[in-house]
């Protein structure tokens, strides 16, 4: 504080702290008040260390957070300032330039800067100026997450997290046993019914895309519990996106994250039937493409063509329920129940896509090795797809 504060501090606060809205005159008979103003033109204002900060602590209300706040005053004849931090602790302070609240919350907290001027006119006149100074910018404290790691998933062998631990990979490179999505989450606490925003970058990364295969099929849901809070479909491919969404009233909830595997095992097979009598039938495993309507299929049917060798395969789709078979084949080129095979010749490689409705096989493609771009390794599998998720951000909205 400057010379002035100390001198005011011994003598006119005195006089005001009895005279203020009384009485105050050295001639008892005659009455003058105070007259107290407010002047918007002192010249000051409030300098942090920071105004954008971010935690990772998942339980609201457990943080601990200092800011240092300073005030900077233009004016030189500054008589009394008080600090006032509503949500701080502490919420106010007094006769200090300087000094550091803390705050056990995640949102937006402002303070203000309380100045006053003594001036006298005469023994008889006193008056006192009073202005109040804000911050151009408002302290925010938002979630950052910074430690993929300790999310809690249902297959860790999936769950890639970068060693920065601030970017995690849900990898995609095996055949499920069925359609349920790969689930990973963690558990948020204590926001007291607050309404939040939420924002999270995205990629979606094919293993061996094809520029005629980036389908719409659901691949990723985010759930605030189990409310979807959205969804992603068909995307460019390796490119980062940014979504944002708020919801009302949480408290304690999980965030979500659901991975739906791209194919899964099928009770489908193919059962291929070779024209030599010399070799027997062979059952060729079939895939369930989630969520696309479509059955596939990978065929090595390599081999030398003679006239003693097999020329051709017929082929049925097969399924069994409850110990009943059902075969599907080609008829006025459509696949139905109880068909006629499908003719394949043998000496390439092929992959086959039966199309669905109802989960019932409606027509069918094949495609031979000379398709260049189709691969016919499942390892190869052009529907497998990764997905990436860094910058998770939550921040409460007033």
């Amino acid at each position: 504080m400057n010379l002035q504060i100390r001198l005011n501090n011994s003598f006119f606060y005195g006089l005001i702290s009895l005279c203020l809205f009384i009485k105050c005159s050295p001639d008892s008979s005659t009455l003058e008040y105070v007259r107290s103003e407010r002047n918007a033109d002192f010249k000051a204002r409030i300098v942090v260390d920071s105004t954008m900060i971010y935690r990772n602590n998942r339980n609201n209300g457990q943080l601990s957070v200092d800011i240092k706040y300073k005030a900077v005053l233009l004016d030189s004849d500054i008589d009394s300032i008080e600090w006032l931090f509503p949500n701080g602790n502490p919420e106010s302070s007094k006769e200090t330039l300087s000094t550091s609240i803390n705050y056990s919350n995640y949102g937006t907290f402002n303070s203000k800067l309380i100045l006053t001027k003594v001036d006298t006119v005469n023994l008889s006149n006193i008056y006192s100026y009073k202005d109040t100074i804000e911050m151009s910018k408002p302290i925010e404290i938002s979630y950052k997450e910074n430690n993929w790691s300790s999310f809690v998933t249902n297959d860790d062998a999936n769950w890639l997290v970068l060693p920065n631990n601030q970017n995690v990979i849900i990898r995609e490179n095996q055949i499920f046993d069925n359609s349920s999505p790969f689930e990973a989450y963690a558990s948020f606490k204590g926001f007291n019914n607050k309404k939040l925003k939420f924002s999270v970058d995205y990629k979606l990364t094919y293993k061996n895309p094809l520029n005629d295969n980036l389908t719409q099929n659901p691949k990723i849901d985010v759930l605030i519990d189990n409310l979807k809070a959205f969804g992603v479909s068909g995307v460019s491919n390796d490119k980062y996106f940014t979504q944002e969404f708020i919801v009302d009233n949480l408290n304690d909830f999980d965030f979500k994250i659901k991975k739906y595997p791209s194919i899964s095992t099928s009770n489908w097979k193919l059962s291929l039937t070779a024209s030599s009598t010399t070799l027997t039938d062979i059952d060729i495993a079939l895939y369930d493409l989630v969520n696309q309507n479509k059955i596939i299929g990978y065929l090595d049917l390599q081999q030398a063509s003679t006239s003693t060798e097999t020329t051709s395969y017929k082929a049925l789709l097969k399924t069994s329920i409850n110990g009943t078979v059902y075969n599907f084949g080609i008829k006025n080129q459509s696949i139905v129940l109880d068909g006629d095979p499908i003719t394949i010749k043998p000496g390439s490689n092929y992959k086959i896509i039966f199309n669905t409705e109802d989960s019932l096989p409606k027509s069918f493609e094949i495609l031979n090795e000379s398709f260049t771009t189709i691969p016919v390794s499942i390892e190869n599998n052009e529907y497998y797809i990764d997905a990436t998720f860094k910058k998770l951000f939550i921040s409460v909205e007033n």
